[in-house]
């Protein structure tokens, strides 16, 4: 038969007051209830509290109604055929407490983030750099969370809580806030898949917006600014391939990680049912695991045909080093080109050891991703191009994320309406 016996073990003016579970002699386990008292108003013979003072009697009152607690748990798990032990005695006190095991308990937003993250890994189709993106959120917030001392149950993350630690991550971190908001992005990404899973979460969370990146801090290159580039003679050998991978890379709309590991093999030709014929390159987007298919612009044939049909030679077997000249060679390339329009954009300074929003140069703010962003850039709002048809080459799910990722300003728009405008006003004159 089980017995349930309280005890206090120490002589300390704080004892630790423990539950003894007893189911034979070979199955004993004790936990500690979470409850302390001074061992002089402790009896060993009633194994409750002295009850001289009102606190005793209910702290005494209190260890009944545990007891009677575990002793319900234990005759409906008895039933169940559960498996008794010390783990079990300490969720069930934990229960009676509505304590939360820590360790275990996915309503805690670090734990049910751990556990989606183990989710990501098991799935091919997310990258490292998927995984990494949320390991270095877990790493962030588990620091928030020991400077605050707390840790946060999901249903306790208001917009409150985004907004410290938003502000935490620009002030204590240093970052850039565009790079705090696409931490909140992925913040909220987690939130709303424990939704998804049946968890609760703060109403606030659903109408919180994590702000958008500045499009003034967004770098491309205009057709006419890529024109100077082509036009450029005065190169050393390592430059010249640089201007030639920029050149495919803007008509190309990919990744520095992909533009630099194409060749011939990945191009293809296609004839339509008029009898024409078109090449195609397709590759599958390493961040992503997306396959493109990508139309090859004449700009980029011209390119091809300076390689006997290939594509230029890299500048290092290893694609980190590879990626790391590149973004290098091009800074010169385009400070040649004379590319000195003077824009807002982040700058890596060396003595803060941080990224910095300054006015400088745009050569100098070139770097490889400059090439994906100038195939959107360029060729959205071009009658002649839909939105979808730029997506499927850029690899962007949704049309916002593609508008939030393009480099134009409130400016641009105003005068593209404007022009358009007046393309209406000189048709309606020559009705």
């Amino acid at each position: 038969m089980a017995t349930i016996k309280f005890r206090v073990l120490h002589k300390s003016d704080n004892a630790q007051i423990y539950l003894r579970f007893s189911l034979s002699r070979e199955k004993v386990f004790q936990s500690k209830t979470g409850k302390t008292i001074n061992p002089a108003f402790w009896s060993s013979k009633t194994s409750r509290p002295i009850q001289k003072l009102p606190e005793f009697k209910n702290l005494a009152l209190e260890l009944n109604e545990l007891e009677i607690f575990v002793m319900k748990s234990y005759n409906s798990d008895y039933a169940k055929g559960v498996i008794f032990n010390k783990e079990w005695l300490e969720g069930r006190i934990n229960s009676f407490y509505n304590r939360i095991n820590e360790k275990t308990d996915d309503s805690i937003f670090l734990i049910y983030l751990t556990n989606f993250i183990d989710f990501k890994k098991s799935i091919a189709a997310n990258t490292n750099s998927t995984i990494g993106k949320y390991n270095n959120l877990k790493d962030r917030f588990a620091d928030y969370q020991k400077k605050i001392k707390k840790n946060y149950l999901i249903e306790e993350i208001s917009a409150k809580v985004l907004l410290d630690f938003k502000n935490y991550l620009i002030v204590d971190c240093n970052l850039l806030e565009t790079t705090a908001t696409r931490f909140i992005k992925n913040f909220k990404t987690v939130i709303f898949d424990a939704r998804n899973n049946g968890k609760q979460i703060n109403h606030q969370i659903a109408g919180f917006t994590t702000g958008t990146t500045n499009s003034e801090h967004k770098v491309f290159l205009s057709l006419n600014e890529i024109g100077k580039i082509k036009g450029i003679t005065t190169l050393n050998s390592d430059w010249s391939k640089a201007a030639d991978w920029l050149v495919l890379g803007c008509y190309l709309g990919q990744r520095a990680s992909d533009l630099l590991r194409m060749t011939k093999k990945m191009i293809y030709s296609k004839t339509d049912f008029e009898g024409n014929s078109f090449r195609f390159i397709e590759i599958t987007q390493q961040k992503t695991g997306e396959k493109v298919v990508i139309p090859l612009h004449n700009e980029v044939e011209l390119i091809l045909s300076k390689y006997n049909g290939d594509f230029p030679p890299v500048f290092a077997n290893n694609p980190a080093s590879n990626s790391a000249l590149f973004n290098r060679h091009i800074k010169k390339v385009c400070e040649l080109a004379g590319i000195h329009e003077m824009i807002k954009g982040k700058v890596f300074n060396e003595i803060t050891k941080k990224n910095e929003i300054i006015e400088t140069e745009k050569c100098n703010l070139v770097s490889s991703h400059v090439c994906r962003r100038s195939f959107a850039t360029n060729f959205y709002g071009n009658k002649l191009f839909t939105t979808p048809q730029l997506m499927s080459i850029t690899g962007h799910k949704t049309e916002s994320m593609f508008l939030n990722y393009i480099g134009r300003t409130a400016d641009d728009w105003a005068m593209q309406t404007a022009k358009t405008f007046k393309d209406l006003s000189d048709k309606q004159r020559i009705l």
